[in-house]
């Protein structure tokens, strides 16, 4: 495979010749010419071609790209440097040169990857102690790359395999070869287990940030980590976590010890165990029959509940009550409340609206005594839960609606079924019109599912 050395001495000798850039065709082996007969343009030669030190050192990265056409890409740039405009690097608008800056900036991520991601695996070959690791690099980094485990680790002898290509380093060189896959790599190392240990002791539930978690260590990436192992568990049970960290740090509801509705209601309206009820208009309780087999949970107040006083108010209510009234079923038989009590918002950039923000796992488990006492008073057969966080409070797990929606959930102390749907405003945000009628037709199942389960 052609390398970036390789492709600087052609490129040079090309523009000594005056090629284009149109009379070439690079690949990943070699460089060909469309037409052998094409002359020499004396207008084109260069006989000391001036390369700009920031072309050399972009390009050194862009040309580790997982990219067929970045040779091509920068032998245009390279010819249009000489003749077209050599300040053509600060015309960032241009479509080579925002091609260019994406590749090496994509190729200087995965680097950055390698660095983080690489977990050695200590080996005895040939009676001496040996570390290997395997990384899915996903462009060819590791010559660029390598060189920081040299520094950091150059006492002992290691190599790192990729898909793509392998690095070796011999305690004297550093060589590179072919590469290999991953059900090839079949190693195991009792280190593996300090990991996890690690890896446990820093995971933090209260800032737990799933798409940001992600962002920074793709899932692609876990496979070569010990200690992604148990990252599926640690998410599962941070709600738990959250709850005995808010019990123990007494962020927790008092509810009084009474089966006076009115007096719970009303203990409910003076609740400041979280801070939300700082910024709340006032608490939003639960309304409906206390005696119905059907509840519903939705997640958390918004504007309209939030002024009003009760729930499922605004478009999200109307949502509900139109599936409803489709269903010919009447609202009035069935308990309506949601998991969190009071109103979470943010200001609006011109200060005029509040913008609904989601509850975090602390706020949510403060606020499930309230859900609890509910729960107690009414005691239903079913229980709906709309979105994940009315999910997360009854299940006491992260739930993934797209895989749990619409089954029956029959192991839990607080109804003999419950069954997780969408809640209303996940319709009103969907992105296409095809994904809202498809949530709402799925919504209204559910829900006919729910109504015939409880009083049928």
């Amino acid at each position: 495979m052609m390398d970036f050395v390789a492709w600087k001495e052609t490129s040079r000798e090309y523009l000594k010749k005056g090629l284009p850039p149109q009379a070439l065709l690079w690949s990943g082996e070699q460089s060909s010419l469309f037409d052998f007969n094409i002359p020499d343009d004396p207008k084109n030669i260069v006989l000391s071609p001036r390369v700009p030190k920031e072309f050399l050192e972009l390009a050194e990265f862009a040309a580790c790209a997982r990219d067929p056409d970045r040779w091509n890409l920068l032998y245009r740039i390279l010819f249009r440097l000489q003749h077209e405009n050599s300040k053509l690097l600060n015309v960032l608008v241009d479509e080579d040169i925002h091609r260019l800056h994406l590749l090496s900036k994509s190729v200087r991520r995965d680097i950055h990857k390698l660095h983080a991601f690489v977990r050695f695996k200590r080996q005895i070959i040939n009676e001496q102690e040996s570390y290997i690791a395997w990384h899915p690099a996903e462009h060819f980094c590791l010559k660029l790359g390598t060189p920081f485990f040299v520094r950091r680790f150059g006492d002992k002898p290691w190599s790192i395999f990729t898909p793509d290509e392998s690095a070796h380093w011999d305690l004297q060189t550093l060589h590179f070869g072919e590469g290999m896959q991953q059900h090839e790599f079949e190693v195991e190392d009792p280190f593996d287990d300090v990991w996890k240990t690690y890896y446990k002791s820093i995971f933090n539930p209260a800032r737990l940030k799933i798409k940001a978690m992600k962002a920074e260590m793709a899932p692609k990436y876990w496979s070569g980590l010990p200690e992604a192992e148990i990252i599926h568990d640690l998410i599962r049970n941070t709600p738990k976590r959250l709850q005995d960290m808010a019990e123990a740090n007494t962020f927790l509801a008092k509810v009084p010890a009474t089966s006076d509705w009115e007096e719970i209601r009303t203990a409910a309206k003076n609740c400041r165990a979280c801070p939300l009820a700082d910024k709340a208009t006032q608490t939003v309780f639960g309304e409906g029959p206390l005696q119905t087999p059907l509840m519903i949970v939705g997640e958390q107040p918004g504007n309209e509940e939030d002024l009003s006083g009760s729930a499922f108010q605004g478009p999200a209510g109307q949502i509900l009550n139109q599936i409803l009234q489709e269903l010919q079923f009447n609202r009035n038989k069935i308990y309506v409340t949601n998991a969190v009590k009071h109103f979470k918002w943010t200001p609006s950039d011109d200060g005029k609206a509040r913008i609904h923000k989601k509850a975090s796992g602390q706020e949510m488990h403060a606020c499930k005594p309230w859900l609890e006492a509910e729960i107690q008073k009414v005691k239903p057969t079913v229980i709906v839960a709309l979105g994940v966080t009315a999910g997360t409070a009854l299940w006491g797990r992260l739930v993934q609606i797209q895989k749990e929606r619409g089954h029956w959930h029959t192991q839990s102390p607080f109804a003999p079924f419950q069954i997780l749907s969408w809640h209303p405003s996940a319709i009103l945000r969907s992105f296409t019109e095809e994904e809202r009628q498809i949530r709402y037709q799925e919504l209204k199942e559910d829900l006919r599912k729910a109504i015939d389960k409880a009083f049928n």
